[in-house]
Parts: structure tokens; C-alpha cells; sequence
């Protein structure tokens, strides 16, 4: 989980867990397999967000089917608050949860060195080729 000295910011993942479970079993039990847990890649933080905003430098993680992929995981036990599941959850998948860089693959993008990405070193070149190498 340790990468360059950066951990995942756990709070903000159970924080995250706990804003899911709260939409999901508001009015009656509707998992959202559109919701993702998002980290950025420079500061390890994670946040709730739907599956079809991509932003640069983030990594996903769907929260139905990846991170609980039993039905049923993320419904509310009688009783029990979202942070406080949330945080049973999250203890359960936190050691298999892992961070990697969010890789942008547009020529023009802020970080990456151009002149070794593109083609023939030309300007109008329209992709990169390679390994692809993102600085955290």
C-alpha cells in the first residue's frame, strides 16, 4: 500500500464507504453498480464519485463488484450507522487495496516528458508509444 512514501488516506476511504452506504440504503436498499471510489494519485485521498466523470491522475476503484463483490455487502444491518460499517468494510478489503499512478495518455498532458512519448519526436504526432510513465 506504501508507494514512494505516500499512503492511502484511509479516512477519507471510510468516509467515502460511509456516503456510499448512506445513498444506497436511503428509502430501501438500491446498490449503484455507477458509483466508484476515486484516489487521487497525488495526495492518496479518496472520494464518491459516478463512474462516467474521468478525471486526470485519479484511480478507480467501482465500489459494486470490485471492492464488495458479494451482493449485499454494502446494505445497512439493523441498527447500524454508515460510518460505522463503513469502517467494518473497509478494515475487511483494506490490505488488498492498492494505489498505482493515474496515467493520462494525451501528448499534451502536464508531467509528461513529449519528447520522449512521441513518434518520431514529431509535434502533430497523435498518441504515445510505449510504457507510459506518470510521475506521482
Amino acid at each position: 500500500m506504501e508507494e514512494e512514501g505516500k499512503a492511502l488516506d484511509r479516512a477519507s476511504v471510510e468516509a467515502a464507504i460511509a456516503e456510499y452506504l448512506l445513498q444506497v440504503n436511503y428509502g430501501g436498499y438500491a446498490p449503484d453498480a455507477h458509483k466508484v471510489l476515486a484516489v487521487r494519485a497525488t495526495d492518496r485521498t479518496a472520494w464518491l464519485r459516478n463512474a462516467e466523470r474521468r478525471t486526470r491522475w485519479e484511480v478507480y476503484y467501482f465500489v459494486e463488484g470490485e471492492l464488495f463483490p458479494q451482493a449485499g455487502d454494502t446494505q445497512l444491518p439493523e441498527g447500524v450507522s454508515p460510518s460505522e460499517h463503513a469502517k467494518k468494510l473497509v478494515e475487511a478489503i483494506w490490505e488488498s487495496l492498492s494505489v498505482w499512478n493515474g496515467y493520462d495518455f494525451t501528448t499534451t498532458s502536464f508531467g509528461l516528458d513529449r519528447n520522449n512519448y512521441l513518434r518520431n519526436g514529431r509535434e502533430e504526432d497523435d498518441g504515445i508509444v510505449g510504457i507510459a510513465y506518470a510521475p506521482v
